[in-house]
C-alpha cells in the first residue's frame, strides 16, 4: 500500500486549505474568532459563539437527572445440556448455578432454578411427561422440582462420591438414572422416593446414559471414558453386553421406532448401528466430522431432506457445523445443509422433538438454533451468552432494534419489542466496534481479521451483509460512519493507519437485489495518523472535520476529505479510548485511560474543562441533552451522567460489573445502550421528567394535606390531626400536633384520649418519633408525656411486640436519664434558694423602749 506521508501542514497551507486567516502569535481569542467561519459548527454549518452553550444550557435543552434501567439482556446458557419440552414451548439451559426455562415463542426467561446449595448445576433431566424436572450440583445434592411453579418438592444425596455427570428418565418417567465422575450408575425411584439399582464396572466418569425406548425391557445403556457402550439389565441387575467398536468416546444414544436398533456417534469421526437382539455392529458408516450428537429422523418421506425412500435415515451435528442428512443402509450423506462453516459455528448439542416438529442445535459460540425437523428451516435463534460485549448501537429509523458486537465473528441483533434475535455471520474474527448510518437501515462493523462490512437491516428486521473491504495489515478497532449522508466510512487500526471508504453508489440503490451478493470496498484515502494503535476515529456533523485518537495520548484533528493535518490535542496522561465531536458546538470531548474526560476547543485546541470521577480507564463518551452533558463508561463498571456547564457529576448509574466498553446513545436522547466485559447490555431509559412530575405531585400533595393538617388543628380535631401528621411521615409535624394538645385546658385528658384511640402501626411510628423529640430538651416533655400514656395504659407484653421497640427503649433510656439528673438538680437549687430566702429574712427586732 502507497500511505499518504503526513508532515505537519504550514500555518499558511492549514488557512489556505480551509480558507482561514491565520493570527501570527496564535492569539487564541482571534483564532476562535477567524476559525469559527472556516471550521464551522458542526451541525449548523456557521459559527457557534460560546454563549449559544449556555443559551442551550439554559432554555434550549433540558438538563437529564437520572436514567433507569429498562431492559436487561443478561446471559441465559453458558454451556451444557439442553432441552426442549414435548410440545416445543419451553426450552430448558444451564447457566452456571441455575436452570433457566424460556418461553420459545418470546425468548423472555420465565424461571430461573437455582438450589440451594448454590452450587454449580452439572446435570438435569426432563421426564418425557413434562412433569417432573431432576437437577444435580457440584455439592452431590439431587432436587426434583415442580418447574412451572418454581420450587423444589424433594431434595436429596445423590450417594455418587463425585458429580453426576449425565442423568436421564425411562419412558414411564418414574425411573431416573445418574451416571457420575466416580464411574457408578445409579437408578432411582423418583415416585417412591427410593434408590432401586447401583452399577459398577464403568472406568472413569460415565457422561453418557439411556434406557430403552420400550419399558417392558427394563435396558439401560451407558458409556464412559473408554468409549464402550455397557449394557445393563435392571432385571438381572447385571452387565448384559460391552460394545466396543468406537475408538473416541461416544456422544450420543438414540433407538429406532421398534427398538431393535440403536444409533451410537463419537468423536472417532464414525456412527454405528447396532442390533439390539445380538448386540452386534451391523453397519460403520464414516461420517468424516467428530460427531456431537446423531438424531434418528422418523421412518417417513422427507424430500426436502433427501429422503426418498422409507429406510433408516439419521441426522448428524459436529464441528463442522453443517447438519448432514445420511441414509444407514447405503452410508450415503443424502442432504448437506447449505450453511458456510466458520469459527464459533461448530455443533455442540442437537436434539429432536418429534411431537413439535421441532430439531434443536447449539453452537459452539452458545448461540441455540431452532429449525423446522422436515425441512431444516430455521425458524428461531437465540443468543445463549455473548462472553465480552464490546460495542453496541442502536439499529432502525425508530430504534427498534439493538445490534451487539462480543468477542465472537458473529454480531447479534435484537428486535427490543419481542426480543427476537439475529445471528449475523461474516466475519472470520472478534467483531472490535460498530458504528450507525443517519438513516438506522445501513451499519458498519470491523474486526480482527483486518476487514469491514457494511449490513443493511430491511423493514422486516432481517439484516445482510451488502458491502465488505479490507485493506488495513492489522486489527481493525475502530469504524466511524459519515454524518449528513451515507457517502462514506472511516476506520482505524492497529497500524496506525486511517483509511476513508467512499459508499458505492448501488448501495444506496433501493432496485439493488438482495441476493447480488456484498459489493467490494475500496479505500479512497490512506494516512499514517498516530505513532501507536489508533483507538477511536469520529466524523463531525458536517463531515469534514475528522478526529483521530490513539493509544500514544493524543488526538489529532484533520480536514476531510484530504487527511490534512489541522492540530494536535496534547494533555491526557495515557492513551485515547475514545473521541467524540459535539453535535451543537466547536467541542471535541476526549476518553483516557488516565480516568478523565476532557472537552477540547476546535479553534485553537486548548483544553477547555476535565472532568475527574472515574476510578479507572474512561472507555466511551457521547454527548447527550443537546451537547449540554456528557455519559462516560469506564473500566470501573460506572456510567456517570455530567453537566459540562459546571462540570458536575450529576449521577452515576452502577449496573454493570465490569468493564463498560458500548455506550450508544437514541436519536431521541431519551434512551441509553451500554455494553459490558460481565455480558450484560442494557438498556437505559431517561427517567428525569418522569422523576420530576412525581416530585411535583408529591409536593402538591404535601402543601394539601398541610392545609388540612392545619384546619383540623384550628377546629381541635386532634385524633385525625395526629393520624394525619403521621402519615406523612414527618416528626416535627406530628411533635406541632402534640404540642396544640398540651396547649389545651384539658390537655392531658385529650392527649391521653387521642393516643389510645391510633391504630398500632400509629403508636409504632409515634413512639419512633418520641426516640428523636427526646433527645432534645425543648421537646423532651412532649416526648415524656407520649411516654406516659403509653406506658399507663398498654401493658408490658403489648409493648413488646412493637416493631423496634427495643432499639427505641435503648435510645429513650439515656437521654431520659439525663433529662431527670438535671431536673434534680434544678430541684435542689430551688430548694436551696429556698432555704436561703428564709435564712436571710431579718429576725424580729425588739420593742424600743418607752420613754420616761
Amino acid at each position: 500500500f502507497r500511505f499518504l506521508t503526513l508532515q505537519p501542514l504550514p500555518l499558511a497551507r492549514i488557512a489556505r486549505s480551509c480558507d482561514v486567516t491565520v493570527v501570527a502569535g496564535g492569539d487564541a481569542s482571534e483564532a476562535r474568532r477567524r476559525y469559527g467561519a472556516a471550521l464551522g459548527s458542526p451541525s449548523r454549518g456557521g459559527g457557534c459563539s460560546g454563549s449559544d452553550m449556555e443559551e442551550a444550557a439554559a432554555g434550549l435543552s433540558r438538563f437529564k437527572a437520572n436514567y433507569a434501567v429498562e431492559r436487561k439482556i443478561e446471559p441465559f446458557y453458558k454451556g451444557g445440556k439442553v432441552q426442549l419440552d414435548q410440545t416445543g414451548q419451553y426450552l430448558f439451559c444451564v447457566c452456571g448455578t441455575k436452570v433457566n426455562i424460556l418461553d420459545v415463542a418470546s425468548g423472555a426467561i420465565l424461571q430461573s432454578l437455582e438450589q440451594e446449595d448454590q452450587e454449580d448445576i452439572t446435570a438435569f433431566d426432563l421426564s418425557p411427561d413434562d412433569e417432573v424436572l431432576v437437577t444435580a450440583s457440584r455439592a452431590l445434592l439431587l432436587a426434583h422440582w415442580a418447574w412451572r411453579e418454581g420450587s423444589v418438592i424433594r431434595l436429596w444425596k445423590a450417594i455418587h462420591t463425585a458429580p453426576v455427570a449425565t442423568m436421564a428418565f425411562d419412558p414411564t418417567s418414574t425411573l431416573l438414572a445418574t451416571g457420575g465422575c466416580d464411574g457408578a450408575v445409579r437408578i432411582w425411584d423418583i415416585v417412591r422416593h427410593y434408590g432401586t439399582h447401583h452399577f459398577r464396572g464403568s472406568p472413569g466418569v460415565v457422561h453418557l446414559v439411556a434406557f430403552h425406548p420400550d419399558p417392558a425391557r427394563l435396558l439401560l445403556f451407558s458409556s464412559a471414558t473408554d468409549a464402550a457402550i455397557r449394557v445393563w439389565s435392571l432385571q438381572d441387575q447385571s452387565c448384559l453386553a460391552v460394545l466396543t467398536a468406537h475408538y473416541s468416546a461416544v456422544t450420543s444414544l438414540t433407538f429406532s421406532a421398534d427398538g431393535h436398533t440403536m444409533l451410537s456417534s463419537g468423536r472417532d469421526k464414525i456412527c454405528i448401528v447396532w442390533d439390539l437382539r445380538s448386540h452386534q455392529a451391523l453397519r460403520t458408516i464414516p461420517v468424516f466430522e467428530s460427531v456431537e450428537a446423531a438424531v434418528l429422523l422418523p421412518e417417513e418421506l422427507a424430500p426436502k431432506l433427501g429422503v426418498k425412500s422409507t429406510g433408516l435415515h439419521f441426522l448428524t451435528a459436529g464441528n463442522q457445523g453443517v447438519l448432514r442428512v445420511w441414509e444407514a443402509a447405503s452410508g450415503q450423506c443424502v442432504h448437506t445443509q447449505q450453511q458456510l462453516s466458520g469459527p464459533g459455528r461448530e455443533l455442540t448439542h442437537c436434539t429432536l422433538v418429534r411431537a413439535a416438529g421441532l430439531l434443536l442445535t447449539v453452537t459452539a459460540d452458545h448461540n441455540l438454533l431452532l429449525y423446522e425437523a422436515h425441512s431444516l428451516k430455521l425458524q428461531k435463534q437465540f443468543a445463549g451468552y455473548s462472553e465480552e460485549v464490546l460495542d453496541v448501537r442502536f439499529l432502525g429509523p425508530e430504534d427498534s432494534h439493538i445490534v451487539v458486537a462480543s468477542n465472537s465473528p458473529c454480531l447479534k441483533v435484537f428486535e427490543l419489542q419481542t426480543s427476537a434475535c439475529q445471528i449475523l455471520h461474516g466475519h472470520t474474527d472478534i467483531v472490535l466496534a460498530l458504528d450507525v448510518f443517519r438513516n438506522g437501515w445501513l451499519f458498519a462493523s470491523c474486526a480482527k481479521d483486518q476487514s469491514i462490512r457494511i449490513w443493511r437491516m430491511n423493514k422486516a428486521g432481517e439484516v445482510t451483509c451488502v458491502a465488505q473491504g479490507s485493506g488495513h495489515t492489522h486489527s481493525v478497532g475502530t469504524i466511524c460512519c459519515s454524518r449528513l449522508k451515507e457517502t462514506f466510512l472511516v476506520t482505524g487500526s492497529q497500524d496506525c493507519t486511517v483509511k476513508l471508504w467512499p459508499i458505492p453508489k448501488v448501495l444506496l440503490s433501493k432496485s439493488t437485489a438482495p441476493d447480488s451478493g456484498p459489493v467490494l470496498l475500496q479505500a479512497q484515502a490512506t494516512q499514517r495518523c498516530h505513532d501507536k494503535d489508533i483507538n477511536s476515529v469520529a466524523v463531525a456533523p458536517n463531515d469534514k472535520l475528522l478526529a483521530t485518537g490513539s493509544q500514544d495520548r493524543t488526538a489529532k484533528l484533520w480536514a476531510l476529505p484530504q487527511c490534512q493535518l489541522l492540530g494536535v490535542f496534547s494533555g491526557h496522561r495515557r492513551g485515547l479510548w475514545c473521541v467524540q465531536f459535539s453535535p451543537m458546538d466547536q467541542v471535541l470531548a476526549t476518553a483516557s485511560a488516565d480516568g478523565t474526560v476532557k472537552l477540547w476547543a476546535l479553534q485553537d485546541f486548548s483544553c477547555l474543562k476535565t472532568f475527574e470521577g472515574h476510578d479507572a480507564s474512561v472507555l466511551k463518551v457521547a454527548f447527550v441533552s443537546r451537547g449540554t452533558q456528557l455519559l462516560s463508561s469506564g473500566s470501573d463498571g460506572l456510567v456517570k451522567l455530567w453537566t459540562i456547564k459546571n462540570n458536575e457529576c450529576v449521577r452515576t448509574l452502577d449496573a454493570h460489573h465490569d468493564k463498560v466498553w458500548g455506550l450508544h446513545c437514541s436519536q431521541l436522547d431519551d434512551r441509553a445502550l451500554t455494553g459490558a466485559s460481565d455480558s450484560c447490555v442494557i438498556l437505559w431509559k431517561d427517567v428525569t421528567e418522569m422523576e420530576q412530575a412525581e416530585e411535583l405531585a408529591k409536593r402538591e400533595e404535601q402543601v394539601v394535606k398541610q392545609q388540612e393538617l392545619d384546619n383540623l388543628l384550628q377546629e381541635k380535631r386532634y385524633l385525625r390531626a395526629l393520624g394525619l401528621a403521621i402519615s406523612l411521615d414527618r416528626p416535627h409535624t406530628v411533635l406541632t400536633v402534640i404540642q396544640a394538645i398540651r396547649r389545651d385546658p384539658e390537655a392531658f385528658e385529650k392527649l391521653e384520649a387521642t393516643v389510645l384511640r391510633l391504630r398500632r402501626d400509629q403508636k409504632e411510628a409515634l413512639l419512633r418519633f418520641c426516640v428523636t423529640w427526646n433527645t432534645n430538651s425543648r421537646h423532651c416533655h412532649e416526648a415524656q408525656a407520649v411516654l406516659g400514656v403509653l406506658l399507663r395504659h398498654e401493658a408490658p407484653e403489648e409493648l413488646l411486640t412493637y416493631e423496634g421497640v427495643r432499639a427505641s427503649l435503648e435510645a429513650l433510656l439515656p437521654y431520659t436519664e439525663r433529662h431527670f439528673q438535671r431536673l434534680s438538680r434544678t430541684l435542689q437549687a430551688a430548694t436551696f434558694l429556698d432555704f436561703l430566702w428564709h435564712n436571710m429574712k431579718l429576725p424580729t427586732l425588739p420593742a424600743a423602749p418607752s420613754a420616761l
